[in-house]
């Protein structure tokens, strides 16, 4: 599975902890999902904090995925996703 989008953001409770660009979920080898996005803006205390969730916004409501674990290296942004909340 790929899910693509324009973009997103990291959320910690209420405060953006990263703002992002253009962003994909893949199904990882081991059947969980994996973020790669580009980092737009980035607050380098809240994206430390947990729980983090991963929010984007559709034309039919928010959707959001808890992150579980979550790396960035220069302006990309990994991180590893729980299943989508409903």
């Amino acid at each position: 599975m790929t899910v693509t989008g324009a973009a997103g953001a990291l959320r910690w409770g209420y405060h953006v902890a990263s703002t992002l660009g253009a962003w994909t979920v893949t199904t990882s080898d081991e059947g969980g999902l994996v973020l790669s996005a580009q980092v737009q803006e980035l607050n380098a205390f809240r994206i430390g904090k947990r729980p983090l969730v991963f929010v984007v916004a559709t034309t039919k409501g928010v959707w959001r995925w808890p992150v579980t674990a979550v790396q960035v290296a220069g302006t990309t942004l990994t991180a590893s996703l729980g299943p989508r909340e409903r």
